[in-house]
């Protein structure tokens, strides 16, 4: 197996922290999107969080192909202290950024959810008030109409 310098290990690390954190930021972005219904926003922040997805899965799976050769101690005493410690802090970094992730993450599922719950809502009175398509409409005084305050 061949063994990773300390540089480029870390060099990865660094790159897959700087991912998370701009899916956290595409998140941020595309819940802002959803808030002020632009949907053109949305759908570009949408993509990007699929892009940068793809990006972490490659880089997570050189990071877990890595960590394997680090647990069986090929390269435990190339470390200094100093090292380690900065690996240390790096990996810690890491998983803060993920944990934040998560967190955003499950903000983000609940408010798709509800936002298909209401659009479905909407969608249900807006056909029941037209009562199909191709009737003609009943004189206005016969109508029912909704209202909602919000």
């Amino acid at each position: 197996m061949m063994l990773k310098s300390d540089a480029t290990r870390n060099r990865e690390r660094l790159e897959h922290l700087a991912q998370v954190h701009a899916l956290s930021r595409a998140i941020a972005s595309a819940i802002s999107a959803i808030e002020k219904n632009d949907l053109r926003q949305f759908e570009t922040h949408l993509a990007d969080q699929e892009t940068i997805c793809n990006r972490i899965s490659v880089l997570g799976s050189i990071l877990v192909s890595t960590a394997v050769g680090e647990n069986l101690g090929e390269n435990a005493d190339k470390n200094s202290d100093k090292k380690k410690n900065e690996d240390r802090q790096l990996r810690r970094e890491i998983f803060e950024a993920h944990k934040a992730l998560a967190q955003l993450n499950r903000v983000y599922t609940a408010l798709l959810k509800r936002s298909s719950k209401t659009v479905a809502m909407i969608l249900a009175l807006h056909r029941s008030n037209g009562e199909g398509y191709h009737g003609a409409l009943a004189p206005l005084q016969q109508r029912r109409s909704w209202s909602c305050e919000v």
